[in-house]
């Protein structure tokens, strides 16, 4: 038989139907960085599946110039083309291993990899919600207009981005919990 909570605990930690009360993870800080490290996962694995994605179209298109029309100086054009998409594609995944210490955090890149997975429809919906590139192919646009002219108003319609949309408090404490666990400190 459990011990008796003095009168008035039972109300402060547990609901009549026996749930848990709200309690969040970390600092208000580190849920924000967290936030942002879903956030920025989430548009990073977008943009690397949407160049896999042109990729393979390059590859069908240079097949088909080669077999359909025998241009072979169109196909070794596309070919490079591919090859400059593959390499910007590795580039990318091989920075964001870097930022996210992807190899520090091994044995649970497979969930943090879910958790990313299920913000990225959210984080999708929110950059629509801003007006901002947001499909699986325009995607890589939102690089560009980092690079364009169009950098200021970028750069501002994403200062408007509200990351409780995207990221669920529940998806944070468990990255937390996650993080916790693997590095066997406190947050």
């Amino acid at each position: 038989m459990e011990p008796a909570l003095p009168a008035g605990e039972n109300d402060r930690w547990q609901s009549a139907d026996g749930e848990v009360g709200e309690f969040r993870q970390g600092s208000p800080l580190s849920q924000w960085a967290l936030a942002r490290y879903l956030v920025g996962r989430a548009i990073g694995e977008s943009v690397s599946r949407t160049l896999l994605v042109v990729a393979g179209v390059l590859l069908v298109a240079a097949a088909a110039v080669q077999w359909g029309l025998h241009l072979t100086f169109v196909t070794v054009l596309i070919g490079i083309v591919l090859v400059v998409v593959l390499a910007l594609r590795g580039l990318l995944r091989a920075i964001l291993r870097r930022l996210t210490a992807a190899d520090r955090y091994g044995p649970i890149e497979d969930r943090l990899r879910e958790l990313v997975s299920d913000t990225h429809g959210d984080v999708l919906r929110e950059l629509r919600r801003l007006g901002l590139p947001s499909h699986l192919l325009t995607l890589p646009l939102l690089a560009v207009r980092f690079a364009g002219r169009r950098r200021a108003e970028t750069f501002e319609r994403l200062r408007a981005f509200d990351v409780d949309r995207a990221v669920p408090k529940a998806r944070l404490d468990e990255l937390h919990l996650l993080l916790r666990d693997a590095t066997g400190r406190a947050s």
